[in-house]
């Protein structure tokens, strides 16, 4: 039912691929205008693969942005960090080799929401791009690099990522994410020129399930380190 004054907004889910891992952290949520009102978490549910709401699957409130166009849902990480209260207790929210829906219903949408996930093995390595397969352009054209990961990257991720051109100079394009957020796109400015280039990768770049450059989500302490390194991935463009 909706709700007389209020404006409907459109939404899109990240990760939006077809599959999250076990030890899923964040779910990011994009509008196409903004909310009127905060996202309100009793029209919010995790559904098993039955169809049934997942008990204490996230936090009490989301996380929005300052322009209102984006919400972030916080799993519990006391049912994802093992060993914890939570996990003991409850064991994951999600479980490998099931699936389950994210559900919202919230008036401000206008319709329901739904996204659904098949739930694959956790993933509690740091990120390494050492591991991304870079899949150049050809020079003097406009055609877009491709830099492609194991696993996905935050919905936020693709501003993480620059290029440094054989100048030393940012080279100025447009970066997108695609494939679930496990495919990074750079379009340049203008035509690649020959030489050797390098990726710039942000020392904050996470993933879904909150696994940094550094350290991995369930590393020691990670909740309170801050990386602070920047990884660079070398290529040439002939």
């Amino acid at each position: 039912m909706l709700v007389p004054g209020l404006a409907l907004a459109g939404a899109s889910v990240t990760p939006s691929g077809p599959e999250v891992a076990e030890n899923l952290l964040r779910i990011e949520l994009h509008f196409d205008r903004p909310l009127t009102a905060p996202l309100d978490m009793a029209h919010v549910a995790l559904l098993d693969s039955a169809g049934a709401p997942i008990r204490d699957a996230f936090l009490d409130l989301p996380l929005a942005d300052r322009s209102g166009t984006e919400a972030t849902l916080l799993l519990h990480p006391g049912r994802i960090k093992r060993g914890v209260g939570p996990n003991v207790a409850l064991g994951p929210a999600l479980r490998s080799g099931e699936s389950v829906t994210l559900r919202i219903d919230d008036p401000q949408l206008g319709r329901p929401l739904e996204q659904r996930w098949r739930v694959t093995a956790p993933l509690r390595q740091r990120i390494d791009p050492q591991q991304w397969m870079v899949r150049t352009a050809r020079r003097g054209g406009r055609q877009p690099l491709r830099v492609i990961m194991p696993a996905a990257l935050d919905g936020g991720a693709a501003e993480q990522i620059a290029v440094q051109g054989p100048d030393g100079l940012r080279v100025a394009g447009t970066a997108t994410l695609a494939a679930g957020e496990r495919e990074w796109r750079f379009t340049p400015a203008r035509n690649w020129r020959p030489g050797a280039y390098l990726l710039r990768i942000h020392p904050q770049l996470e993933d879904p399930q909150g696994n940094r450059l550094c350290s991995a989500f369930e590393q020691d302490a990670q909740s309170a380190q801050r990386c602070e390194a920047e990884a660079k991935l070398a290529f040439a463009i002939d």
